[in-house]
């Protein structure tokens, strides 16, 4: 099965989502890597913001109750991807494995996104790629 076929099985992706990772994959055929990483991370947060926006955020003001925000779009922009990802362990969204994993492919992304001497090729961005991938499915599976 190829990584264009994967995104077909993805359900639940909402616009943005599916745009964001046809774009990296897109990237990847121009072999802009480091671009194709950014888009696919761009992805995967999308849908962690909207899984925990999916309650109207409640459980994230109940959790985290010095965070002072009105709404998503206020939440992305006062609050750190990393600092999402460690209310979404906190709130057993995501298992401390997927924590560890996602802190990682967030330093590629930073790696990727910022001046540095990371050069992925094709292989290391398809790995990437499709593993959010996954990640975006198993993350749209689970209740919250």
């Amino acid at each position: 099965m190829t990584l264009s076929a994967s995104l077909t099985d993805v359900t639940n992706l909402n616009v943005r989502q599916d745009e964001l990772l046809k774009q990296a994959l897109r990237c990847a055929e121009h072999e802009l890597y480091r671009a194709a990483h950014v888009m696919a991370w761009a992805a995967y947060v999308d849908c962690l913001q909207q899984k925990l926006a999916s309650d109207g955020l409640v459980k994230l003001r109940k959790l985290r109750t010095k965070w002072i925000f009105s709404h998503l779009n206020d939440l992305v922009e006062k609050f750190t991807e990393f600092a999402l990802l460690e209310a979404s362990r906190d709130l057993r969204l995501l298992s401390k494995a997927d924590f560890k994993a996602l802190s990682g492919d967030l330093s590629r992304r930073n790696e990727c996104a910022h001046p540095s001497d990371y050069l992925p090729g094709l292989n290391e961005t398809l790995g990437y790629v499709s593993g959010l991938v996954q990640r975006i499915r198993n993350l749209s599976a689970k209740g919250y």
